[in-house]
């Protein structure tokens, strides 16, 4: 499956909540054993920013692509589609 804008789209239609994208991007973190302090060398986000996306604020696609992207991992994985 490959990650594009409609993959996100379609998350936005099935009503994917702020919440449920944050479980999953902490969820998968920590499957892929990585602490915030790694991925965020690895991503270059901050660990600021990765929080916030943990905590359900301020995740937009970009955001979780590279999040995704550094996790191995499908970005719409996150959202469920």
């Amino acid at each position: 499956m490959s990650i594009s804008m409609n993959n996100f789209e379609t998350a936005s239609e099935k009503n994917v909540s702020g919440e449920q994208v944050a479980a999953a991007v902490a969820e998968a973190r920590l499957a892929v054993g990585y602490s915030l302090e790694q991925l965020a060398v690895t991503t270059g986000l901050t660990i600021d920013q990765l929080t916030a996306v943990e905590n359900g604020e301020g995740a937009d696609a970009a955001l979780l692509h590279r999040i995704a992207t550094a996790l191995g991992l499908p970005a719409a994985s996150f959202v469920g589609v």
